[in-house]
């Protein structure tokens, strides 16, 4: 049998390397919404390739079929015409979580990996939030930086206020919810960084702002019109100095 070439047995490292970073990535793909603790998800990605005790097996012995958990993950991969897919096919594996069950989180990382497995629509969304009191979110994200799901909790908010048939005094609880919502948001280090990179959501702030305002002239709520617009400039850029710009 003749000796690898330096070309090939190149060509064979990087195959290696590539399956161990699919295999890799498939771990904490996986383990990210299942783990409770940020060091229980570095340990299993650590242990992607650990090699698990088999006590029927002699001392010495040799198999030929796969004996290791990374062998197995390579030649399931191997059999995959495509592995782009590994994060979406894990997901729809994963079993809901019933919001019932879901408690206020105490930090980012609870809110994320609750977020990403018991809120799939924008009304789970939104019942999740009112579990939020406006006074923790500051402390929930306290580490500048933290608060990623910006652009999804407004677009949330949004949909559900856009609902039709909803009843007038439920139409004012969830104006209050909202209100609420959007000043807890606004106590964030570095709300107005998160804030930069919102695009589509600034026209949903502009309406769920305008309906507040409204719905402070024309009704008893817990919040006042002075109130929304001390509020409002946090989520929404003032455009009233671009058109006078215009008008010059």
């Amino acid at each position: 049998m003749w000796a690898e070439s330096p070309e090939i047995a190149e060509f064979h490292e990087h195959a290696r390397s590539e399956i161990r970073r699919e295999v890799t990535n498939e771990v904490k793909c996986k383990k990210i919404t299942e783990c409770a603790t940020y060091d229980e998800f570095k340990e299993h990605v650590a242990a992607a390739f650990l090699k698990p005790i088999d006590i029927r097996r002699k001392p010495g012995a040799r198999d030929a079929t796969p004996s290791t958990a990374h062998d197995s993950n390579i030649a399931n991969l191997m059999e995959k015409e495509k592995t782009d897919d590994v994060c979406d096919k894990l997901a729809k594996e994963l079993t809901d979580i019933d919001l019932s069950d879901v408690k206020c989180p105490q930090n980012a990382f609870d809110f994320e990996k609750d977020w990403r497995r018991a809120c799939k629509s924008s009304q789970s969304k939104v019942k999740y939030l009112r579990k939020i009191p406006w006074k923790k979110y500051r402390k929930i994200f306290k580490v500048e930086g933290s608060l990623t799901m910006l652009g999804d909790i407004i677009t949330a908010l949004y949909k559900e206020r856009r609902k039709e048939g909803v009843k007038e005094e439920d139409r004012l609880d969830y104006e209050e919810f909202l209100f609420a919502t959007f000043r807890g948001l606004s106590r964030i280090r570095g709300i107005s960084m998160a804030v930069a990179f919102l695009e589509d959501e600034v026209n949903m702030c502009k309406e769920i702002f305008r309906e507040l305002k409204k719905t402070a002239k024309s009704s008893d709520v817990g919040y006042t019109e002075a109130d929304v617009d001390k509020l409002e400039p946090t989520f929404v850029e003032d455009d009233s100095d671009d058109d006078d710009d215009d008008q010059v």
